[in-house]
């Protein structure tokens, strides 16, 4: 421990009726929102959370994410989750994620990079701010470092309105809105016959109240996929999915 600060969180989390697909298996956006959940809920212990930066007038923004998935639970199964400050460098601050199932077994891991933006002004916060900081850190779950993912060349699909429904405490559309805008792009048939191994984003620019976005999606080689969300002319978000057959 730093002090008495934990260097890292553990939570756990029941599968509920409303974490899971037609196949009774929880859908990954379910287990984002937890892995979510639990960044803030350390990051408040570790008093560098939501309410030390709202005081100055600063939040907290996903820019990139990586995840790899093994045996996903079902309805009624019950998951261990542990979260962790990775590392820092002059762009992001890093945070790394285990789930487990009951028994132990790998259900996820994946890693993230953050950084802080000014509310007001809607900029990024010079990255002195981290480095000065006194925080635990741990080990990275992937060797190598999050890069920027390449464009996508796909076709545009149809376009959705950024409403009510899919804004944060931060007033921007939260993080895993992204994701399911990228797995609601593909097809219920394809959903049926194939499971998701890995997710790869990088967050781009901000969607906001009034956007219209469309989902561009482009098969780069068998079952792998490159994604992009775009407003008009604004690329918004990059995506890389991998799938298996069931």
């Amino acid at each position: 421990m730093i002090g008495n600060k934990q260097p890292e969180w553990l939570t756990e989390h029941a599968i509920c009726s409303y974490d899971v697909d037609p196949q009774l298996t929880v859908r990954l956006p379910s287990l984002c929102r937890f892995m979510q959940e639990a960044a803030y809920r350390h990051a408040e212990h570790l008093e560098l959370g939501h309410a030390a930066l709202a005081e100055q007038k600063m939040g907290w923004v996903l820019a990139r994410q990586r995840i790899e998935i093994g045996q996903l639970p079902k309805w009624g199964d019950t998951v261990k989750l542990r979260t962790w400050p990775s590392g820092i460098d002059r762009l992001f601050f890093y945070r790394d994620f285990e789930i487990t199932d009951g028994s132990g077994v790998l259900v996820l891991q994946a890693s993230t990079a953050w950084f802080v933006i000014d509310l007001e002004k809607r900029e990024r916060v010079p990255s002195g701010f981290y480095l000065n900081v006194d925080r635990p850190v741990g080990p990275k779950v992937f060797d190598a470092k999050l890069g920027r993912l390449k464009e996508c060349a796909g076709v545009k699909g149809d376009s959705v309105a950024v409403n009510h429904g899919d804004l944060d405490m931060n007033g921007h559309v939260n993080n895993v809105r992204y994701i399911e805008w990228v797995l609601n792009s593909l097809t219920l048939e394809f959903h049926q016959s194939h499971t998701l191994k890995e997710l790869e984003v990088n967050h781009l620019a901000e969607a906001v109240y009034g956007h219209d976005v469309a989902v561009c999606t482009e098969e780069t080689a068998p079952l792998h996929f490159a994604h992009s969300i775009v407003a008009g002319c604004t690329e918004l978000f990059r995506a890389r999915t991998v799938w298996e057959h069931r």
